[in-house]
Protein backbone atom coordinates (compact mmCIF):
# COMPACT_ATOMS: atom_id res chain seq x y z
CA UNK A 1 0.00 0.00 0.00
CA UNK A 2 1.12 3.56 -0.66
CA UNK A 3 1.19 6.25 2.05
CA UNK A 4 -2.37 7.42 1.38
CA UNK A 5 -3.69 3.86 1.54
CA UNK A 6 -1.77 3.18 4.76
CA UNK A 7 -3.23 6.30 6.35
CA UNK A 8 -6.81 5.49 5.35
CA UNK A 9 -6.34 1.85 6.38
CA UNK A 10 -5.22 2.89 9.88
CA UNK A 11 -8.24 5.16 10.30
CA UNK A 12 -10.66 2.54 8.94
CA UNK A 13 -9.24 -0.13 11.25
CA UNK A 14 -9.72 2.20 14.21
CA UNK A 15 -13.39 2.73 13.34
CA UNK A 16 -13.86 -0.98 12.68
CA UNK A 17 -12.28 -1.97 16.01
CA UNK A 18 -14.46 0.51 17.91
CA UNK A 19 -17.60 -0.72 16.16
CA UNK A 20 -16.84 -4.38 16.78
CA UNK A 21 -16.23 -3.67 20.48
CA UNK A 22 -19.79 -2.33 20.70
CA UNK A 23 -21.26 -5.03 18.41
CA UNK A 24 -21.99 -2.32 15.86
CA UNK A 25 -19.81 -3.21 12.87
CA UNK A 26 -21.19 -4.23 9.50
CA UNK A 27 -19.62 -4.79 6.08
CA UNK A 28 -21.76 -3.81 3.13
CA UNK A 29 -21.15 -4.13 -0.60
CA UNK A 30 -18.30 -1.65 -1.07
CA UNK A 31 -18.70 0.13 2.26
CA UNK A 32 -18.44 -0.35 6.04
CA UNK A 33 -20.71 0.72 8.91
CA UNK A 34 -19.42 1.19 12.45
CA UNK A 35 -21.79 2.19 15.24
CA UNK A 36 -22.03 2.58 19.00
CA UNK A 37 -25.40 2.99 20.71
CA UNK A 38 -23.88 5.54 23.09
CA UNK A 39 -22.32 8.85 22.13
CA UNK A 40 -21.36 10.12 18.68
CA UNK A 41 -18.36 7.90 17.87
CA UNK A 42 -17.53 5.99 15.79
CA UNK A 43 -21.02 6.22 14.15
CA UNK A 44 -19.48 6.19 10.71
CA UNK A 45 -19.96 4.87 7.18
CA UNK A 46 -17.06 4.87 4.73
CA UNK A 47 -16.60 3.52 1.23
CA UNK A 48 -13.82 1.24 0.07
CA UNK A 49 -14.12 1.98 -3.65
CA UNK A 50 -15.36 4.62 -6.08
CA UNK A 51 -19.03 5.33 -5.45
CA UNK A 52 -21.59 3.90 -7.84
CA UNK A 53 -25.28 4.81 -8.00
CA UNK A 54 -26.14 1.51 -6.28
CA UNK A 55 -23.54 1.90 -3.51
CA UNK A 56 -24.62 5.49 -2.87
CA UNK A 57 -28.26 4.41 -2.57
CA UNK A 58 -27.27 1.68 -0.10
CA UNK A 59 -25.26 4.15 2.00
CA UNK A 60 -28.16 6.63 2.03
CA UNK A 61 -30.47 3.84 3.19
CA UNK A 62 -28.06 2.87 5.98
CA UNK A 63 -27.87 6.48 7.15
CA UNK A 64 -31.66 6.75 7.31
CA UNK A 65 -31.73 3.61 9.46
CA UNK A 66 -28.79 4.54 11.72
CA UNK A 67 -29.11 8.07 13.10
CA UNK A 68 -27.03 10.07 13.74
CA UNK A 69 -24.25 8.80 11.53
CA UNK A 70 -21.59 10.40 9.34
CA UNK A 71 -20.47 9.33 5.88
CA UNK A 72 -16.73 9.90 5.47
CA UNK A 73 -15.35 9.90 1.94
CA UNK A 74 -11.77 10.11 0.70
CA UNK A 75 -10.34 11.88 -2.37
CA UNK A 76 -13.76 12.51 -3.85
CA UNK A 77 -14.22 12.89 -7.62
CA UNK A 78 -16.46 15.46 -9.31
CA UNK A 79 -18.82 12.69 -10.42
CA UNK A 80 -19.12 11.47 -6.82
CA UNK A 81 -19.84 15.02 -5.60
CA UNK A 82 -22.77 15.20 -8.03
CA UNK A 83 -23.99 11.78 -6.89
CA UNK A 84 -23.87 12.81 -3.23
CA UNK A 85 -25.90 15.94 -3.90
CA UNK A 86 -28.50 13.96 -5.85
CA UNK A 87 -28.96 11.63 -2.86
CA UNK A 88 -29.48 14.49 -0.39
CA UNK A 89 -26.06 14.63 1.26
CA UNK A 90 -24.64 17.87 2.63
CA UNK A 91 -21.08 18.60 3.69
CA UNK A 92 -20.55 18.64 7.44
CA UNK A 93 -16.77 19.04 7.78
CA UNK A 94 -13.44 18.39 6.09
CA UNK A 95 -10.19 16.93 7.36
CA UNK A 96 -6.72 16.59 5.89
CA UNK A 97 -5.08 13.17 5.96
CA UNK A 98 -1.38 13.75 6.66
CA UNK A 99 1.66 11.57 7.29
CA UNK A 100 5.30 11.74 8.32
CA UNK A 101 8.07 9.18 7.68
CA UNK A 102 9.76 8.54 11.02
CA UNK A 103 13.52 8.96 11.33
CA UNK A 104 15.08 11.53 13.67
CA UNK A 105 13.73 12.27 17.15
CA UNK A 106 12.25 15.64 18.10
CA UNK A 107 13.30 17.97 20.91
CA UNK A 108 10.84 18.15 23.81
CA UNK A 109 10.57 20.80 26.50
CA UNK A 110 7.91 19.39 28.83
CA UNK A 111 7.78 16.17 30.81
CA UNK A 112 4.52 14.57 29.79
CA UNK A 113 2.79 11.50 31.17
CA UNK A 114 0.56 9.34 28.98
CA UNK A 115 -1.77 7.37 31.25
CA UNK A 116 -3.60 4.61 29.39
CA UNK A 117 -7.28 4.32 30.25
CA UNK A 118 -7.93 0.97 31.92
CA UNK A 119 -10.89 1.61 34.24
CA UNK A 120 -14.45 2.92 33.99
CA UNK A 121 -13.47 5.86 36.20
CA UNK A 122 -10.71 6.95 33.83
CA UNK A 123 -12.98 6.27 30.85
CA UNK A 124 -15.42 8.83 32.25
CA UNK A 125 -12.58 11.28 32.81
CA UNK A 126 -11.32 10.81 29.23
CA UNK A 127 -14.84 11.15 27.81
CA UNK A 128 -15.48 14.41 29.67
CA UNK A 129 -12.07 15.86 28.78
CA UNK A 130 -12.59 15.01 25.11
CA UNK A 131 -16.03 16.62 25.15
CA UNK A 132 -14.61 19.73 26.80
CA UNK A 133 -11.97 19.93 24.05
CA UNK A 134 -14.22 19.30 21.04
CA UNK A 135 -17.88 19.51 22.14
CA UNK A 136 -18.19 16.04 20.63
CA UNK A 137 -18.99 12.91 22.63
CA UNK A 138 -17.10 9.65 22.74
CA UNK A 139 -19.05 7.97 25.51
CA UNK A 140 -17.39 6.29 28.46
CA UNK A 141 -19.31 3.09 27.62
CA UNK A 142 -17.77 3.05 24.14
CA UNK A 143 -14.33 3.57 25.67
CA UNK A 144 -14.79 0.78 28.23
CA UNK A 145 -15.94 -1.61 25.50
CA UNK A 146 -12.94 -0.82 23.28
CA UNK A 147 -10.11 0.02 25.68
CA UNK A 148 -8.47 -3.42 25.51
CA UNK A 149 -7.96 -3.04 21.76
CA UNK A 150 -7.76 0.75 21.39
CA UNK A 151 -5.25 2.67 23.55
CA UNK A 152 -6.98 5.77 24.95
CA UNK A 153 -4.61 8.06 26.87
CA UNK A 154 -5.04 10.83 29.41
CA UNK A 155 -2.20 13.30 28.82
CA UNK A 156 -0.81 14.93 31.97
CA UNK A 157 1.93 17.37 32.83
CA UNK A 158 3.20 17.18 36.42
CA UNK A 159 -0.03 15.50 37.45
CA UNK A 160 -2.31 18.04 35.76
CA UNK A 161 -4.63 16.76 33.03
CA UNK A 162 -4.03 18.68 29.82
CA UNK A 163 -5.66 16.59 27.10
CA UNK A 164 -6.70 13.35 25.42
CA UNK A 165 -5.16 11.07 22.84
CA UNK A 166 -5.68 7.81 20.97
CA UNK A 167 -2.64 5.97 19.59
CA UNK A 168 -3.61 3.17 17.22
CA UNK A 169 -1.06 1.15 15.28
CA UNK A 170 -1.53 -0.97 12.16
CA UNK A 171 1.57 -2.81 11.05
CA UNK A 172 4.42 -0.27 11.02
CA UNK A 173 1.98 2.67 10.90
CA UNK A 174 1.56 4.76 14.05
CA UNK A 175 -1.85 6.46 13.95
CA UNK A 176 -2.39 9.58 16.07
CA UNK A 177 -6.05 10.33 16.79
CA UNK A 178 -8.32 12.39 19.06
CA UNK A 179 -5.64 14.81 20.26
CA UNK A 180 -7.67 17.25 22.34
CA UNK A 181 -6.40 20.01 24.61
CA UNK A 182 -8.57 21.19 27.51
CA UNK A 183 -9.65 24.83 27.08
CA UNK A 184 -7.79 25.94 30.24
CA UNK A 185 -4.55 24.40 28.89
CA UNK A 186 -4.54 25.95 25.43
CA UNK A 187 -1.92 28.38 24.08
CA UNK A 188 0.75 26.74 26.23
CA UNK A 189 2.37 24.69 23.45
CA UNK A 190 0.90 21.36 24.55
CA UNK A 191 -0.32 20.18 21.14
CA UNK A 192 3.15 20.44 19.62
CA UNK A 193 4.80 18.91 22.70
CA UNK A 194 2.40 15.96 22.72
CA UNK A 195 2.99 15.25 19.03
CA UNK A 196 6.77 15.42 19.47
CA UNK A 197 6.52 13.16 22.53
CA UNK A 198 4.49 10.47 20.75
CA UNK A 199 6.57 10.65 17.57
CA UNK A 200 9.69 9.97 19.65
CA UNK A 201 7.85 7.07 21.24
CA UNK A 202 6.92 5.71 17.81
CA UNK A 203 10.54 5.92 16.64
CA UNK A 204 11.70 4.07 19.77
CA UNK A 205 9.13 1.35 19.05
CA UNK A 206 10.40 1.00 15.45
CA UNK A 207 7.38 2.36 13.56
CA UNK A 208 8.25 3.90 10.21
CA UNK A 209 5.24 6.13 9.44
CA UNK A 210 3.04 8.41 11.55
CA UNK A 211 -0.45 9.30 10.30
CA UNK A 212 -3.25 11.63 11.41
CA UNK A 213 -6.27 13.56 10.16
CA UNK A 214 -6.05 17.31 10.77
CA UNK A 215 -8.62 20.07 10.87
CA UNK A 216 -8.24 23.23 8.80
CA UNK A 217 -7.05 24.99 11.95
CA UNK A 218 -4.39 22.40 12.84
CA UNK A 219 -3.00 21.39 9.44
CA UNK A 220 -0.42 24.20 9.28
CA UNK A 221 0.97 23.21 12.69
CA UNK A 222 1.48 19.65 11.48
CA UNK A 223 2.98 20.84 8.20
CA UNK A 224 5.62 22.78 10.15
CA UNK A 225 6.54 19.52 11.91
CA UNK A 226 7.14 17.85 8.54
CA UNK A 227 3.78 16.15 7.94
CA UNK A 228 2.67 16.15 4.30
CA UNK A 229 -0.79 15.95 2.74
CA UNK A 230 -2.10 12.51 1.72
CA UNK A 231 -5.83 12.93 1.12
CA UNK A 232 -8.90 15.04 1.74
CA UNK A 233 -11.64 13.48 3.85
CA UNK A 234 -15.09 14.97 3.47
CA UNK A 235 -17.68 14.19 6.14
CA UNK A 236 -21.35 14.23 5.15
CA UNK A 237 -24.78 14.03 6.73
CA UNK A 238 -28.18 13.61 5.13
CA UNK A 239 -30.27 16.74 4.77
CA UNK A 240 -33.17 16.87 7.19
Amino acid sequence: MNTTQLNIHNLGQLWETAGKASDGFKKGDGYFVSMSENGEWPNRIWATETLSEETMADIASEMKTNKPITFSHFNETETETTLLKEHGFELKSEQYGMSLPLSSKFDVEKTLELERVSSSENAKLWSQAFYDAFKYEISSDTIVNAMEDIPFFLVKNEGTLVGTLILFATGKVFGIHSLGILPAQRKKGYAKEIIHHVLNRAIEDDYNLATLQASEMAKNMYAKMGFTFDFMMKNYRLKQ
